[in-house]
């Protein structure tokens, strides 16, 4: 008897981001995040923004590490800030917090239905 293994390709999960535009005190600042990250670092991230001011350094570096792709964002001398978690520890605090808070709204939001 012979067999016929029907070989099937895996499902590649595409990197899509979001362009965060900001207003008002933050007007002009663009920052782009990764949406699918893996639901481990969401969790995370969502447990140390719970326990509050004791982890916040530990979600900037997570956040600059794992879900920040790119920004024009720059320090006094106009050069740009890296996107990482350096950079995210050189940006006033309410931004640092408004950015994380923007991302994880747009990660939350119902995804559009398939055809």
């Amino acid at each position: 008897m012979v067999v016929k293994v029907q070989s099937t390709k895996g499902f590649r999960i595409q990197k899509r981001t979001a362009r965060l535009v900001f207003s008002g005190d933050y007007e002009g600042a663009e920052v782009v995040v990764r949406l699918d990250v893996p639901v481990g670092v969401f969790i995370d991230i969502q447990d140390m923004v719970a326990n509050d001011e004791q982890q916040s350094l530990q979600i900037f570096k997570v956040f600059g590490e794992k879900v920040l792709e790119e920004w024009n964002i720059e320090d006094d001398d106009g050069q740009t800030l890296p996107t990482n978690s350096q950079g995210m520890q050189k940006i006033p605090l309410q931004l640092a917090n408004l950015i994380i808070e923007q991302w994880v709204e747009v990660c939350t939001q119902p995804p559009i239905p398939l055809d």
